[in-house]
């Protein structure tokens, strides 16, 4: 126990000492020229690596701020839409397929899955009005506005790939990553933050002009099995088609221009979870760390870790509920930022 105090406490202070925007720019470069050189392995040892801890973590930070929300309901809606949103992951897995009959199978995999975009819309749009309101009515409200947009684009294709794919991964980790640092660096307004944001998107842009056969890309057979059997590129294929690239969902591993949608998608993940890691002394995350939960968090994690190291699919399937509860979770925060940028009223985060 004392070993691991004296790791969290030298850590923080060698955040505080160094100046967390250099930091950060050399996490941003690190991370971009890391995904250039391995664009798949990086981004699943980051997904089942760094993940994990970032879940934990922030979603005991958001815990400990109330979550940012007045309704004390928000935290069951949460936890009702994770649930939901984890079923089908949870029932994919053999040997609970195996103790199921076949009509359960597809209600629970199959038709549960198609419910679970207006899931994550309803967590959304209640994040919205729990910001103004604590009253339980306002419940009632978002519900009935959900269901309205949902009846007449329930199968629309850009409702299910904002609200499916987009919003939980790259909205999520580059979109809202992008715009936290511009409201921090409003609040400091100094030159090496700005510095930071424009890196931030200019590098995907410098992807147009690399020439990926530099790399040389060798995949091996574990590492393209691991990402297609865990379903990783249904990301890069739409991606792919909503930048015109194919007419139709289409995915390969060393087409040019997929392995400059990974890069960004790797570069994009790994630089979230860094960048929440090097924030320590800007938001101070870690002061909810009482020694008790640094434990409960640090087993947590190696748990998940076991579980990623026997199978990438169980790791994954036991760390999905996290990973879904953090990104909603932080809906209310996202919306506090969002408000703050565009619409001139700053709010103490």
């Amino acid at each position: 126990m004392a070993f691991l105090i004296s790791i969290k406490t030298f850590t923080f202070e060698f955040m505080r000492v160094i100046n967390i925007d250099k930091i950060n720019f050399g996490l941003i470069i690190v991370s971009f020229l890391l995904a250039c050189m391995l664009p798949f392995e990086l981004f699943l040892f980051g997904y089942a690596v760094l993940g994990p801890l970032h879940y934990l973590t922030e979603t005991n930070w958001i815990i400990d701020k109330n979550y940012f929300v007045t309704n004390n309901y928000w935290k069951y809606l949460v936890v009702f839409g994770a649930l939901v949103y984890s079923v089908p992951y949870i029932v994919s897995l053999p040997f609970v397929k195996n103790i199921l009959n076949d009509v359960t199978v597809q209600l629970l995999t199959v038709k549960l899955s198609s419910y679970t975009n207006g899931i994550m819309f309803l967590v959304f749009i209640n994040a919205l009005v729990f910001l103004f309101t604590n009253k339980n009515k306002a419940l009632w409200i978002s519900l009935f506005i959900t269901l309205l947009i949902s009846v007449f684009t329930f199968t629309s294709e850009i409702y299910v790939l904002i609200n499916g794919l987009l919003l939980p991964t790259i909205i999520h980790v580059y979109v809202f990553t992008i715009l936290f640092m511009i409201y921090g660096s409003q609040k400091k307004k100094n030159k090496m933050g700005q510095l930071n944001i424009a890196l931030m998107l200019l590098l995907p842009l410098l992807l147009f002009f690399i020439d990926t056969d530099v790399f040389s890309y060798r995949f091996s057979d574990i590492v393209k099995e691991t990402y297609v059997e865990n379903k990783f590129h249904y990301l890069n294929a739409n991606l792919a088609k909503l930048l015109g690239v194919y007419d139709d969902l289409k995915f390969f591993f060393y087409e040019k221009v997929d392995l400059k949608i990974q890069i960004f998608i790797a570069f994009a993940y790994i630089y979230h979870y860094l960048n929440w890691f090097s924030k320590t002394t800007i938001i101070g995350w870690h002061k909810q760390l009482t020694t008790k939960k640094y434990i409960a968090i640090i087993v947590m994690w190696f748990s998940i870790l076991i579980c990623y190291l026997y199978s990438y699919r169980l790791g994954l399937v036991v760390s999905i509920f996290l990973s879904v509860i953090h990104v909603m979770l932080e809906f209310p925060l996202n919306l506090i930022t969002v408000k703050s940028l565009f619409f001139r009223k700053n709010r103490r985060m």
